[in-house]
């Protein structure tokens, strides 16, 4: 873990730390935080503060970076911020550029989407196929789509979709050391 990294954690932690120590009880005993030294130990998962698209493939789990993604695209389709998405997608994979462009152009023409209830996507299951090796995964995924709208433009009339299971095989490879979704088969 870099030493940054660690920095960010001392630091997130140290309002947690802080309070524990208030009230009316006895006076705790001083709290040691802990070394910043690179033999500290320190879990290696990731953090809210550091994306899974951040760390090295060594570090991640290809069926957490597809969870990670889902959640990038759960953003994407709320508010139409692309950027972690993209960052999360390989330059080459024209399903996620798709993705991306189409809740880009929406959100930018002043539409929008709305989910009646949840996330937009939810994982209902993760399977990592045969052939996995370090630098290449395929991970089929089971996703519930919550019901909605979707205005495409300011003005327009709103569009029901329904709720749907549908299965997504995602294409990971490591690219320049992190993981990346190189192709969805939708």
């Amino acid at each position: 873990m870099g030493f940054m990294r660690r920095v960010a954690v001392v630091v997130a932690c140290v309002p947690v730390l802080v309070l524990a120590g208030c009230g009316d009880d006895e006076p705790a005993e001083p709290v040691e935080l802990p070394s910043l030294s690179p033999s500290a130990p320190v879990s290696p998962s990731a953090s809210e503060s550091v994306g899974v698209e951040e760390l090295p493939a060594s570090e991640v789990e290809p069926e957490e970076f597809v969870r990670a993604w889902v959640e990038a695209y759960n953003a994407a389709t709320l508010n139409g911020d692309t950027t972690r998405m993209r960052a999360m997608s390989a330059e080459g994979c024209v399903t996620c550029a798709s993705l991306a462009e189409s809740y880009f152009e929406i959100y930018d023409a002043g539409g929008s989407i709305t989910v009646n209830a949840g996330e937009p996507v939810e994982v209902s299951e993760l399977h990592l196929e045969p052939g996995t090796t370090e630098l290449e995964a395929q991970v089929s995924a089971g996703l519930h789509f919550n019901s909605g709208k979707t205005v495409e433009s300011a003005g327009a009339e709103p569009v029901a979709f329904q709720e749907s299971d549908l299965a997504w095989d995602f294409y990971l490879a490591v690219v320049d050391g992190h993981w990346r979704i190189t192709d969805i088969g939708i």
